[in-house]
């Protein structure tokens, strides 16, 4: 989601879902993020009229221009669509990509059980909030895609939201810059905004506490900060590594 270790949890898609009932709490249920698109939630899909009406068709003809926009343009996007492509999971943007309005402090998502990137098109409205959202859940499409993801696992939530944040929002240069890092502990500086990022990103779609969010976002950390596939690096803010991200990708299949 986007926001405004034993062996039995390995991240390969072969591990049976994790018991999470020690870590709920008993106050609400889990809806697994849903509520933040009430599109998604409701038994019966508003129609056409209905949707020009109350939402108003604007904001989502801006959504799906800003879409295409990132989908012809932006380096990671272009660079995860052709991986996923490689990996046999090509991406139709009428039938992989939704722009709907969205409640709350959300961006976008990824639904597994449509296989389809959500841009709200109400809160994501700048083109290059657009782009991100669309980089960020296309890393959670490819997991699902290259390695099986079980979201409702939360170990290989945390990871998939590890690796996430690992791309598109914490940056080696951006720690640099605003001075919570020098040159002999900027590592330890990143992986701690990775750990916060992805914790952020559990807690708003599982009904747990920053503290059991922690805890499993540790348990997996290492295996799932380190794999780099299929961008290959971790991205420096303001530079041009996405877009070699882009041309290396070629050397591995990743190509138009």
């Amino acid at each position: 989601m986007t926001e405004s270790t034993s062996n039995n949890n390995n991240y390969d898609g072969e591990a049976s879902p994790f018991d999470t009932s020690r870590y709920k709490s008993n106050e609400h249920a889990e809806d697994f993020g849903y509520n933040f698109y009430p599109d998604r939630a409701s038994a019966r899909r508003k129609t056409f009229w209905e949707k020009m009406w109350t939402e108003g068709r604007g904001k989502k003809f801006k959504c799906e221009a800003n879409v295409t926009w990132c989908v012809e343009n932006h380096p990671m996007v272009k660079l995860l669509l052709r991986a996923l492509k490689r990996h046999g999971c090509p991406v139709n943007l009428r039938r992989h990509i939704a722009c709907e309005p969205c409640v709350g402090y959300v961006n976008g998502g990824y639904d597994p059980q449509q296989n389809q990137v959500v841009v709200c098109q109400n809160t994501a409205k700048k083109r290059w909030l657009c782009c991100n959202v669309l980089a960020h859940e296309f890393i959670h499409a490819f997991d699902y895609c290259r390695a099986k993801v079980d979201f409702m696992n939360i170990h290989h939530l945390a990871c998939t939201e590890i690796r996430a944040a690992n791309f598109m929002h914490c940056s080696f240069m951006a720690a640099m810059s605003a001075g919570s890092a020098s040159p002999f502990n900027i590592k330890q500086k990143h992986a701690d905004c990775v750990k916060q990022q992805a914790v952020k990103s559990i807690v708003i779609v599982r009904n747990i506490s920053n503290e059991a969010a922690l805890e499993i976002v540790n348990e997996v950390f290492d295996k799932c900060y380190n794999d780099l596939e299929p961008v290959g690096r971790i991205p420096r803010k303001a530079s041009r590594d996405n877009y070699r991200a882009l041309l290396e990708g070629q050397l591995y299949g990743y190509s138009e």
